[in-house]
């Protein structure tokens, strides 16, 4: 009967204590949203996209583009051509499978995807037929460029590179 006493005491101290935490968080909360930081792009950061810059990807056509270096040996390589109707890739539908297939590559005067990119790393490394999902969503890893003003400069310099790589 003791134990029991002092068991239901025990959680009644814990439920007291849980709620008023709750409390104070939902304060926290409200006051953080009294706060508006501002970013890079001069507005709310919860504000909607229409306030982002408006940016210039003036790129050439696919098939008539340079490659561009890498910053570093094993970099995955940036898209240096238009992505203009290509995006958003979905499931289903990726347009860079096209001209980047290697049984298609040399026909499109494109750089063949490698073969790991047909290897599922999380199916215990099994190679595939197909691309594999985790390698679907390109532009996870390859960036298109476009022309901008930088907000911050960039002194980056690339690291030199082993005889081969670009």
């Amino acid at each position: 009967m003791k134990k029991l006493l002092i068991s239901s005491l025990i959680a009644s101290i814990a439920l007291i204590g849980c709620g008023q935490q709750t409390n104070s968080t939902k304060q926290e909360v409200k006051t953080s949203k009294e706060i508006v930081i501002n970013g890079i792009r001069k507005s709310p950061l919860n504000a909607g996209s229409e306030n982002l810059p408006k940016l210039d990807f003036n790129a050439p056509a696919p098939g008539g583009a340079k490659l561009i270096k890498k910053s570093f040996p094993d970099a995955p390589p940036m898209i240096p051509h238009s992505v203009k109707g290509m995006v958003p890739i979905k499931i289903g539908h990726n347009q860079c499978l096209m001209c980047h297939m290697p049984q298609n590559a040399e026909m499109f005067h494109a750089v063949p995807m490698p073969q790991d990119h047909f290897v599922d790393n999380f199916e215990g490394d099994k190679k595939k037929r197909k691309v594999a999902g985790s390698r679907y969503f390109c532009m996870t890893c390859h960036t298109p460029q476009a022309n901008v003003d930088p907000v911050i400069e960039n002194n980056f310099e690339k690291m030199k590179t082993k005889a081969g790589l670009q």
